[in-house]
């Protein structure tokens, strides 16, 4: 992973999407390797998440403890648990349909008390696939995963108490910042914006009146209120409008530019200059005019 993030694959060159892309087929294998065929402990989950989540915070640059929670989100990238028991159902169902006369077969019918089999067959995920399905499609496989998947995040937002990540879209895909047409600055801070790095730690406001919290930025004085206005309505005053506004956002970077979309991202620009005053911001004059000069 360090040669990854050395050629690229870091907050200030790649993109994160095609960092997480890059991480995703290079990196993430080697984990995986030989996990179809081993029982996991709790500690061995604990251990392969925590490896992941250090190569993600290398990926954005986050400190030791930073949460990925979020990150992983945006990312559509699953837990290392999860992982786990997709590769050990998929090896069940292969084995399962192995000839009697195949080694693993015959080692397992004369050795089933040690067959590592037994325990496999112990896994959520596997127990959850009804006789219908059609085991040998490998698409009705993925299907039944995403389903057990969203469900599962499903039963995690109705529990958690992670304000950031109930923020985020409820579906398990990669989040539309990630590839909307965007520069470079303004999809970071969209990014920035859905890991709480924006505003970061909360500091006196230059408004004189509260610190840099979320709840106070949308409040600020310092922040124009006619571009506030021209976010989408919010059926539940108790949401972020930013968070709802970027929630809005269409799933696909074909689809026309919404009409809140340069207000948007001139509201993340004050509260940038607002979080962090010594930045450098006099170079950004235009803002959406990659997706808005396309509509």
């Amino acid at each position: 992973m360090a040669m990854l993030n050395a050629v690229g694959a870091c907050w200030s060159e790649f993109s994160l999407l095609l960092s997480s892309h890059l991480y995703r087929t290079f990196i993430r294998p080697k984990f995986e390797y030989g996990l179809a065929i081993l029982p996991l402990k709790r500690t061995d989950t604990i251990q392969l998440e925590k490896i992941q989540d250090k190569c993600l915070r290398m990926i954005v640059g986050g400190h030791q403890t930073s949460s990925t929670t979020v990150l992983k989100h945006i990312c559509h990238l699953p837990s290392m648990s999860f992982r786990a028991d997709v590769l050990i159902t998929k090896f069940c169902i292969r084995a399962h349909y192995l000839p009697s006369g195949c080694l693993l077969s015959l080692l397992h019918c004369h050795h089933s008390q040690s067959s590592s089999l037994v325990s496999l067959h112990h896994n959520t995920l596997l127990q959850s696939i009804s006789i219908d399905l059609n085991v040998h499609s490998g698409k009705a496989l993925k299907r039944h995963f995403e389903t057990f998947r969203q469900f599962k995040t499903d039963q995690l937002c109705l529990l958690s108490t992670q304000v950031l990540f109930l923020a985020c879209r409820p579906l398990l895909e990669v989040d539309p910042i990630l590839f909307l047409p965007a520069t470079r600055v303004e999809c970071s801070r969209l990014i920035r914006w859905r890991m709480g790095w924006l505003p970061g730690t909360p500091k006196d406001c230059l408004c004189g009146t509260d610190h840099t919290s979320c709840c106070h930025l949308v409040l600020c004085s310092l922040v124009p209120a006619h571009l506030l206005a021209c976010l989408p309505h919010l059926p539940d005053s108790s949401c972020n409008p930013i968070d709802a506004a970027i929630t809005a956002l269409p799933s696909s970077s074909t689809a026309p530019c919404p009409s809140y979309w340069i207000a948007l991202l001139i509201i993340l620009w004050h509260f940038d200059k607002l979080c962090n005053p010594d930045g450098d911001y006099t170079h950004e004059t235009h803002f959406g005019t990659l997706w808005a000069g396309l509509s």
